[in-house]
């Protein structure tokens, strides 16, 4: 796969408030740009979200946007870590795939980043509407 952005959105487990350990390991090998968000619909698939793209522009869900620092070396780390790395069968769960993403600042600035998309069937899952992650994790997990 081609690097073509040093961004990537996160929306989950990975964003910097959740405490995960790969939030950490993320934290440590990129920048915090700001706060994010992408044109998805957002569901709860376990103790972890899943985004999915959406052409409703009312279907947002809430981010961080991270500047990358060793963008080839962190993004393998990731890959494995969302399942979707060659080391994992097909079909995977989650897809890294370039995505447009609006910033949440005063210029409200159109970015293109990476980020993890679900790949599996929502029918039977919880849709989280207000499209905002950390309102509905649990440390515990």
């Amino acid at each position: 796969m081609t690097e073509q952005s040093e961004l990537l959105f996160v929306y989950g487990t990975l964003m910097k408030d959740t405490h995960h350990p790969m939030a950490k390991l993320l934290a440590e090998h990129s920048e915090f740009i700001c706060r994010a968000t992408l044109q998805a619909q957002l569901y709860l698939i376990d103790y972890y979200p899943g985004a999915i793209l959406s052409n409703n522009e009312h279907d947002i869900v809430y981010g961080d946007l991270y500047k990358l620092s060793s963008t080839g070396w962190l993004l393998n780390q990731l890959d494995d870590y969302e399942e979707c790395s060659s080391a994992f069968p097909e079909p995977h769960e989650y897809q890294r795939q370039q995505v447009t993403v609006q910033t949440i600042n005063s210029t409200l600035k159109i970015s293109t980043a990476w980020a993890y998309l679900y790949q599996y069937p929502v029918e039977n899952k919880q849709r989280i509407s207000d499209g905002q992650f950390n309102m509905h994790f649990s440390d515990g997990k």
